[in-house]
């Protein structure tokens, strides 16, 4: 998993990258980044922050009511938590292709797991992809 905080203009500020053992499906991944993201969040005391994935499954149930009883409802459920937390934190869907630079550090956790870095030593893939974002937005 994989995802970066930007400011308002879009620039990275921090990055985070990580890989867990095992095989999931494609919805359980999802909603674990999203979880780690808010557990992220919470810890470094962010507010005003939108929270964006590619995956409309995990948006379309934080934000819904209904509740999951599987494994990918108690993540369902852990996220909804952490969101009522939090100060003006959203989570909201966004297409791949508005999606590359998390894409890009989730890919590269297979080989640079557990890891903090920002502008000064990122990779220059993803600070490459990052600019062509804010050029592009």
């Amino acid at each position: 998993m994989g995802f970066l905080l930007r400011d308002s203009n879009g620039n990275l500020i921090e990055a985070f990258s990580s890989s867990k053992f095992g095989a999931v499906s494609p919805e359980i991944a999802e909603i674990m980044g999203v979880k780690e993201a808010l557990n992220w969040i919470k810890t470094k005391a962010l507010t005003d922050v939108e929270i964006e994935t590619d995956s409309l499954v995990v948006v379309q149930a934080i934000n819904g009511l209904v509740q999951m009883p599987s494994q990918f409802g108690l993540f369902v459920q852990d996220c909804r938590v952490l969101l009522s937390e939090l100060h003006n934190v959203f989570i909201s869907f966004v297409k791949r292709s508005a999606n590359r630079a998390a894409h890009c550090i989730a890919r590269e956790s297979c080989f640079t797991s557990d890891r903090m870095f920002d502008e000064a030593t990122a990779t220059s893939d993803l600070l490459s992809i990052v600019r062509e974002e804010c050029f592009s937005s």
